[in-house]
């Protein structure tokens, strides 16, 4: 009789399991209910990137412009984050500097063929979103679970991505800095390392074209690779594209990594530090320099960060902008330099240039005093409507 139970209990146990696993199979066969413990894919992006203690890789960048084509090779070792960093260029089109080298306090630029080298202390980013915290809010604004999936949303703001030497992707506008389309493309590998695939693009019926496509870690969300295409305000196609191979994560960067020092018999430059004092509001810096304080529009999104002046050699203020993806800053000081940059340009009927550096910037004279103003993750028309906005105040 035992036996007789235990085998009619056997029996409904296992009709149990029977009935289970054909109602599992009828969800996924016919589209039911995620599991409750599957985690849209990026959840961990923050975290992952700021887990990240040091990056040593090869990194390649191409710019196309026209018909010319620029590509720099660097061996570069990075703390994600901060500003510490180590750029030493392999080859190069065109360069100014063989070793960039930049730490809390110092940044170094050394020329070989010159043998010579600027210092100068570093400013810092100060504290703001990483690279992890934006892609993190780019995967919120999906919700796959599903690394091979794909997903399309609209209205999302650009990360601003697009590396020294280029325009500056066409973007935004002015007012408008959430019109572009994010689509999820699933994973692909770069130099043997899968990546999630990320890409955003203006909509069809925007006035300017631009598309953005990331390769970001599937485990550390650095960006191993990153192509930037659009068509400038003179009607050239540009395309930026930025790829690291050769990738070891947490090598064991030390400080001495983050510090150069110069041949013996180098020329050595050592810039003047002057001396910033931050302000709490653009009024209460008005109100304590004799220089008067630009009051520039600047897209809606944008908020005011930094209200400083510097005294020393130089006498001037300066004013920074940021918002969840990109920063605009202007400045005005009292000396004078030829406008000279990557193209000519006008602002308020004076000459001017647009510059092409770690950012893109838009410089001008007027009279005794130089204004520049500079963005990441901002077209060039924003800067130029920014620029107009402060004209020769």
């Amino acid at each position: 009789m035992l036996r007789s139970r235990q085998r009619s209990g056997l029996a409904t146990v296992a009709l149990v399991v029977l009935v289970v696993a054909v109602v599992a199979a009828a969800l996924v066969a016919f589209g039911g209910p995620a599991s409750p413990d599957e985690t849209p894919v990026g959840t961990e992006a923050g975290d992952a990137y700021e887990a990240v203690d040091g990056v040593e890789a090869t990194r390649t960048t191409v710019v196309e412009r026209g018909g010319e084509v620029h590509r720099t090779v660097a061996d570069v070792a990075l703390r994600p984050g901060t500003d510490r960093r180590r750029v030493e260029v392999l080859e190069a089109t065109d360069r100014r500097y063989d070793v960039v080298v930049e730490n809390d306090s110092t940044v170094t630029l050394y020329d070989r063929d010159e043998n010579a080298a600027t210092q100068f202390s570093a400013s810092g980013t100060g504290a703001g979103p990483t690279f992890g915290d934006r892609v993190e809010r780019l995967f919120g604004r999906l919700t796959v679970t599903d690394a091979d999936g794909t997903e399309t949303v609209e209205d999302v703001s650009p990360l601003p991505v697009v590396p020294a030497g280029a325009n500056g992707p066409a973007a935004s506008t002015a007012t408008d800095t959430a019109a572009l389309q994010l689509s999820y493309e699933g994973t692909e590998a770069v130099d043997g390392r899968e990546a999630y695939v990320l890409r955003l693009a203006a909509p069809e019926d925007a006035e300017r074209d631009f598309e953005q496509t990331l390769w970001v870690d599937r485990s550390h969300f650095f960006p191993l690779a990153r192509q930037a295409t659009w068509t400038d305000e003179d009607g050239q196609r540009v395309s930026v594209e930025t790829t690291y191979e050769d990738v070891d994560f947490d090598p064991g960067l030390d400080a001495e990594t983050f510090r150069f020092d110069p041949p013996a018999n180098a020329t050595v430059e050592t810039l003047e530090t002057p001396e910033r004092t931050a302000y709490a509001s653009v009024e209460r810096l008005a109100a304590e320099t004799n220089v008067s304080v630009p009051d520039p529009e600047v897209p809606g999104s944008l908020r005011l960060t930094a209200a400083t002046e510097t005294t020393g050699e130089v006498h001037g203020v300066g004013l920074q902008y940021v918002n969840e993806t990109a920063s605009v800053s202007v400045a005005k000081y009292d000396r004078t330099f030829p406008p000279r940059g990557d193209r000519e340009t006008e602002v308020a009927g004076n000459d001017a240039a647009v510059s092409l550096g770690s950012t893109t910037s838009v410089s001008w004279n007027c009279g005794d005093y130089r204004y520049t103003v500079r963005g990441e993750g901002v077209s060039v028309e924003t800067l130029l409507a920014v620029a107009e906005s402060v004209a020769c105040e």
